[in-house]
């Protein structure tokens, strides 16, 4: 879902008001005017943007954040916003961006943690974007960097959030051995129809997760194999076993089945990697969607995000942290 926020249409003398997010701004309205004068859009289209930008931060929107390891330290950057009425991605003009950096990002803010699903404490901002009086950072060759603030944050923590908290469904935790007969298909069955042979498997590292996701009364897993072998960029991937392969599995009438495959050479002829992330409730739908990232070019991070629809995971969501076209 590589959804671009819609603008609305103003009027001529839309120039001429005062943007909402100074109107309702309960503290520090003077270093908001300062910044956002000081990042003036010149031209009528200019000011629509800002008009619309400014509005929308006017709302106060829950935001979704990614948490990463940053050269400083550990960072945030936003990754869309969030609600009952689903996500999306965030895209700003650069006002909008110095505005959302203030409110958000600002030394002293504070994020929810998310870990395993559920909100386990805070995440404390240290720095914003230009709080410094000086640009954190920016990603090289980016036609727009989206502003990160940098973070006190445990290393297992890779989400946060801004707003709402999520509400999920519990779910019967599962046994030792339910679990093991549950992954028993994988070799069997699920692996070799991806390509891959039971033989090969033990040359992969296996990572499981027990998530409960609230899609059903018995959790989800989550395992990724990865054969650490690099192959060559030049190597296609028709006929190749695959270097990474994904399977989730959800708990159906007659037991655990795949409800989505992931499979990989992980080169440049195919498609990235993925790592898995976490897990939470971000349309307050009481299910969670599962997060993964991959990084291109392996300097660029990506966010994966796939929501459970009709009793499979399907892929809904697909952006680059950081950098908005």
């Amino acid at each position: 879902m590589n959804t671009a926020k819609t603008r609305g249409a103003l009027s001529g003398r839309s120039k001429l008001r005062v943007p909402l997010a100074l109107l309702l701004c309960t503290g520090g309205c003077d270093k908001i005017r300062n910044a956002l004068n000081a990042e003036a859009v010149s031209g009528s289209s200019g000011d629509l943007v800002w008009q619309s930008d400014s509005t929308m931060l006017a709302s106060k929107p829950a935001v979704l954040f990614r948490v990463f390891d940053h050269d400083e330290g550990r960072a945030v950057a936003p990754v869309a916003t969030y609600g009952a009425q689903g996500f999306r991605r965030l895209t700003m003009g650069a006002r909008g961006w110095r505005a959302f950096d203030i409110n958000y990002l600002q030394r002293g803010r504070t994020l929810s943690a998310i870990r395993d699903g559920r909100v386990v404490g805070d995440v404390q901002l240290t720095r914003g974007m230009w709080e410094a009086g000086t640009q954190l950072d920016s990603v090289p060759r980016c036609p727009m960097t989206v502003p990160a603030g940098l973070v006190e944050a445990p290393s297992d923590v890779r989400l946060a959030m801004a707003g709402s908290r999520p509400t999920l469904k519990s779910a019967t935790a599962l046994s030792s051995g339910e679990l093991q007969q549950a992954l028993a298909s994988i070799p069997t069955l699920i692996a070799p129809a991806n390509g891959i042979p039971a033989s090969m498997l033990p040359r992969y590292a296996r990572e499981v997760h027990v998530l409960a996701t609230g899609t059903g009364h018995r959790p989800t897993i989550v395992v990724l194999f990865n054969d650490p072998e690099q192959v060559p960029d030049t190597l296609k991937t028709m006929g190749q076993r695959p270097r990474q392969f994904i399977v989730v599995l959800d708990k159906g009438v007659y037991g655990y089945r795949p409800s989505y495959t992931f499979s990989t050479l992980g080169n440049a002829l195919s498609d990235d990697r993925l790592a898995y992330l976490d897990f939470t409730d971000v349309d307050a739908d009481g299910q969670a969607e599962l997060f993964f990232t991959f990084t291109r070019l392996k300097k660029y991070h990506a966010t994966v995000i796939l929501r459970f629809e009709n009793d499979i995971w399907r892929e809904v969501f697909r952006e680059l942290l950081r950098c908005q076209a």
